[in-house]
C-alpha cells in the first residue's frame, strides 16, 4: 500500500485550532502559527518569537526542529520526517480498517506519555482532531508537575 500526504497529515478546522490553542496554552504559549498537523495529532508551528517548534500531543514534549519555515520544509522531505510522521505505523492504522473522516487525528487509548502507552495500533484510534487536542492538552496539563514513576488516577469529564 502507498501513502499519500494526506495519509499522513491533519487537516483540523478553526474550531479544532481553536481547542488546541486554549488546552495548549500552557505549553505553547499564545503566540504561535500552525505549519502542519500530523495524522498523530501533533503540531508543528512557528513561535513569534522565531523558529520551528513541534508539540508533541502525546507527551507534551516540545523541541525546536529548525530556524525556519524553508528549513523546515527541507527536513520534511528528508530521513528525520520519517520520525515525525510515522508513515509505518499510520500504514498498519489503515490496513486495520482504522481510517480517518475529514478533520480527525488519531489519538491514544493510552497516552505515551505512560509506560502502557505505546505507539500501535491497538493504542490508536481515529477522533476529532477537537476532541484530541482538549483532552491530551488537559491531561497532560494535569500531569506537568507530576514526579515519573507516581501512580496517578485520571478522570475524564465531558
Amino acid at each position: 500500500m502507498a501513502l499519500d500526504w494526506n495519509d499522513l497529515i491533519c487537516t483540523p478546522d478553526s474550531d479544532a485550532i481553536e481547542a488546541l490553542a486554549a488546552s495548549w496554552s500552557w505549553r505553547i504559549g499564545d503566540a504561535f502559527t500552525p505549519l502542519l498537523f500530523t495524522a498523530l495529532g501533533d503540531m508543528f508551528y512557528e513561535a513569534d518569537e522565531g523558529g520551528i517548534f513541534w508539540l508533541n500531543t502525546g507527551t507534551a514534549e516540545l523541541e525546536r526542529v529548525a530556524e525556519s519555515v524553508p528549513g523546515f520544509n527541507q527536513l520534511l522531505r528528508e530521513e528525520i520526517a520519517d520520525d515525525w510522521l510515522l508513515p509505518p505505523l499510520i500504514e498498519a492504522l489503515i490496513e486495520a480498517g482504522k481510517t480517518r473522516a475529514e478533520g480527525e487525528c488519531y489519538t491514544y487509548v493510552t497516552l505515551p506519555v505512560f509506560a502502557e502507552g505505546e505507539y500501535s495500533v491497538e493504542n490508536l484510534n481515529p477522533v476529532s482532531a477537537k476532541e484530541h487536542f482538549e483532552l491530551t492538552g488537559s491531561v497532560l496539563q494535569q500531569l506537568q508537575d507530576v514526579p515519573d514513576g507516581t501512580n496517578v488516577n485520571i478522570d475524564i469529564t465531558h
